[in-house]
Parts: structure tokens; C-alpha cells; sequence
């Protein structure tokens, strides 16, 4: 599969991977009223498994399994920690938080990109 397909494809899924996100997130807070904290954290699970099949199978079109797994949580969560990173970054730079954020939009995605794309499915050329 050609780079660019892979991207955009890749790009599509993390905005339906949000979107179950925020759906999950806001009815467990707003309808079961759950703490925020654990709303996002299972809203982050949901999220991060549909993100993982979707991404294996169509993204990069590549076999279910637990190896893929694994690497694929081993970058979701480098991605989590780059997050609040340049977050802290930021604000220690005296930084506004939406430079924080608009760093994060910027970088993390075309770099989560990048390691799954060079580790996760250990895809080279094309």
C-alpha cells in the first residue's frame, strides 16, 4: 500500500477514534456520572482497540495479532507520554497552552504514524 494512502487512511481512523472517545467519555460522565479521570480511561481503551483494528486492517493491511498488539500499545502510549511532554514543555517555556496543543496536533499523529508504520507493522519502502 502507497505511503499517502496509508496516511490519509491512518488519519481518517484517529478521527473516528476520537469521536468514540468523546462519545464514550461523555456519557459515562454525563449519564452514569463517572470522575472525568476514569471516564477517559476507559473511553481511552475503547477507543484505542477499535483504533488498533481499524489501523491493522485497513491502514496498513496487516494480520490481527497479539505481536502487532503489543507494538501497537507500545506507540500509543510513547504517544501519550510525547503528549503530555511537550505539554509540560511548554508551559515550563512560559508558553500559552494551545501553542502546547497546537504542537501536539502538529507532531504527534505524523510521528505515531511514522513508529507504527516503521515498528508496529514493520513496513518498509513504498
Amino acid at each position: 500500500m502507497k505511503v499517502a494512502t496509508s496516511a490519509l487512511r491512518f488519519a481518517l481512523v484517529g478521527v473516528a477514534a476520537t469521536a468514540i472517545h468523546v462519545a464514550i467519555a461523555t456519557g459515562l460522565i454525563a449519564g452514569w456520572r463517572l470522575h472525568p479521570a476514569a471516564a477517559n480511561g476507559i473511553a481511552f481503551v475503547f477507543a484505542n482497540l477499535a483504533s488498533y483494528v481499524a489501523n491493522t486492517r485497513w491502514s496498513f493491511g496487516a494480520p490481527l495479532g497479539l505481536t502487532n498488539w503489543g507494538r501497537f500499545v507500545t506507540v500509543s502510549v510513547g504517544a501519550w507520554l510525547l503528549t503530555v511532554a511537550i505539554a509540560w514543555a511548554v508551559e515550563a517555556a512560559g508558553g500559552h497552552y494551545l501553542a502546547g496543543i497546537a504542537l501536539v496536533v502538529l507532531l504527534v499523529p505524523a510521528l505515531s504514524f511514522m513508529a507504527h508504520r516503521g515498528f508496529t507493522y514493520r513496513t518498509r519502502g513504498a
